[in-house]
């Protein structure tokens, strides 16, 4: 039998009052277990249903729509387009991030916390940006690379095309691939005890041979989590192959089914096939990731343990100039050609007599298109971090702080959203906003938005609170009892002030998160509520790169100065995302 956490004085008042006061932390988790499934699985319900019994919901249970699905030409090609994509992705970014996380944790290069920190940055930039960044370098028209070898005659025609296979494999890479391994793997190789390297050394390994035939094995669990973790979120990938995949016709299932829901009428049959065939493909990982991250055959962290970091010697410097290069080439330069593009006459073209212009800038801000597509991503960003902190905190203490065998349940639903890519969870609102007629009303609206926003970022937010709560100890709470505090009270009062870091540092992360966002909205997105990264694709997609690179600029600027606030927060309060 379980047991709730005490909750006032159950001695007071009727025999009602005192049976509600003992399980009111029982009845909050049941409450909250049963939204967040809700709102987590139903979605995805309506995708399965609409595969297997069609349009009607009286229909019957059969393959034919998977049938008729698959009959669409290019679902299949689709497919392995993601699958190559993904693998390209994960296959090049891996080892580098290995090799990168290895160096800033394990040897004594210089200002290795402000090189992690550069990588941390690249997280919280958007792709979008970052795209529209290297189209000035490497588009096949008007590159700054290409034009500059052909005046130089090395070449003949442009060498290199953003608009490719490989350049949207190079864009993944410059942008979440490699950062978010190096932001996950970093502590990780610094939490494992130098002891065991100084074993190796002991035996007669070398450096290399100690990398590779201990250190690694090691870090095999953790390698393995991030790499899957890298792999779903992969999966996720919209903005840059319709950007750079629908000029040369390569779609990935993202792409397909937004195509397949822009057709009149919509073909939701197909596009719900091709979601559910990704998501059957996804599932096995996510049980993969989860059997990994909870896997502790091999302890790397002991109670002596050792943290000393291997001598670079002349080779100190100019690993230092290296990686400093690496997080400049990745951040610096794609940033500094967005604002260079937003102030051309002509997005791409040096050689015209008047080159800068701030029109761009003075059409946007006097644009109501740009206006209130501007106000709607502010109010999408800033309800979605409200909703974030108020009902994060509530999932992350009822895992925490209640003790039933539900919790378990409620956490590993919070997981889900991470593992679902935003383009399904987007498509399965869409269905489940058809069909559901409370949700029918949110249709159109920021608060849809908001919805799929919280949901999409929940994993993280959770998690973070979840660290947090975990240090606040639980005699905190009950010297609120003690004195008479309802359970009411001493959440309100007494543990949400004490949580305040870690709340701001997940409101401003969400925030920063949402606004960038575009395959989790991109279906629930119209006119009314069409928030300016939603504005920006529509820009690319139609080659109106100057005021798409204002925007850029814009969502860029908002988004480091939340990455800086949530780096500054989390360094004074000790607030870390750990799960």
């Amino acid at each position: 039998m379980t047991r709730a956490i005490p909750v006032g004085d159950a001695s007071v008042g009727t025999g009602f009052l005192r049976l509600y006061r003992a399980h009111t932390a029982q009845v909050l988790l049941f409450v909250v277990l049963c939204a967040v499934a809700f709102l987590v699985l139903y979605p995805i319900g309506t995708i399965v249903h609409l595969t297997f019994f069609g349009e009607n919901a009286l229909g019957v249970f059969g393959t034919i729509p998977w049938q008729r699905a698959f009959e669409e030409p290019g679902m299949v090609k689709s497919i392995l387009n993601t699958l190559k994509v993904v693998a390209a992705t994960q296959g090049i970014a891996l080892p580098i991030a290995i090799c990168i996380a290895w160096l800033l944790a394990r040897t004594n290069v210089p200002f290795a916390r402000t090189l992690e920190f550069g990588f941390w940055m690249l997280f919280f930039l958007p792709s979008l940006g970052v795209t529209t960044g290297w189209l000035l370098f490497f588009d096949p028209d008007f590159g700054l690379v290409n034009r500059a070898l052909i005046s130089l005659g090395l070449a003949d025609g442009p060498t290199f095309n953003l608009y490719s296979y490989w350049g949207i494999v190079f864009v993944h890479i410059t942008t979440y691939g490699l950062a978010v391994k190096v932001m996950l793997l970093t502590p990780a190789f610094r939490n494992l005890d130098a002891s065991i390297e100084e074993a190796s050394y002991v035996c007669g390994a070398g450096r290399l041979k100690t990398l590779v035939r201990v250190v690694l094995p090691l870090m095999t669990p953790a390698i393995l989590v991030v790499l899957l973790m890298s792999v779903i979120r992969g999966l996720e990938a919209f903005e840059v192959e319709l950007i750079l995949g629908m000029p040369i016709k390569f779609q990935v299932y993202s792409t397909k089914i937004w195509l397949l829901m822009a057709n009149s009428p919509p073909e939701y049959m197909a596009a719900g096939t091709l979601a559910c065939s990704i998501l059957a493909f996804v599932l096995p990982l996510i049980f993969l990731q989860r059997w990994a991250s909870t896997r502790r055959s091999t302890a790397v962290v002991t109670g002596r343990s050792s943290t000393a970091l291997l001598e670079l010697g002349r080779w100190r410097w100019p690993t230092f100039a290296l990686l400093a290069a690496i997080v400049c080439c990745m951040s610096l330069l794609p940033l500094g050609l967005l604002v260079t593009g937003s102030f051309m006459k002509l997005f791409g073209f040096f050689d015209l007599e008047q080159i800068w212009t701030t029109s761009h800038w003075s059409k946007a801000l006097a644009d109501t298109t740009f206006l209130g597509s501007f106000r709607n991503m502010l109010a999408l960003g800033l309800g979605t971090a409200f909703c974030a902190v108020t009902l994060y905190a509530l999932v992350a203490y009822c895992t925490v702080r209640i003790e039933s065998r539900l919790r378990s349940t409620l956490d590993v639903l919070t997981w889900l959203p991470l593992t679902i890519p935003g383009i399904i969870l987007a498509f399965g609102y869409l269905n489940m906003a058809l069909r559901v007629p409370i949700f029918a009303i949110l249709y159109g609206t920021i608060g849809a938005l908001i919805l799929v926003s919280f949901l999409s970022a929940m994993t993280l937010g959770v998690q973070v609170l979840k660290v947090h709560m975990l240090q606040i100890g639980a005699e905190v709470e009950e010297a609120g009892r003690v004195v008479g505090g309802s359970w009411t009270q001493t959440y309100t009062r007494i543990l949400m002030p004490l949580a305040a870091p870690a709340l701001a540092v997940v409101g401003i992360m969400v925030f920063a998160a949402t606004i960038r966002n575009v395959s989790n909205i991109i279906f629930l997105s119209t006119g009314d509520n069409r928030v300016l990264s939603v504005l920006q694709v529509e820009m690319l997609s139609s080659g109106i790169l100057g005021p798409a690179a204002v925007i850029g600029t814009v969502i860029v600027l908002m988004s480091l100065l939340a990455a800086a606030i949530v780096r500054i927060v989390s360094v004074r309060f000790g607030v870390q995302a750990r799960g």
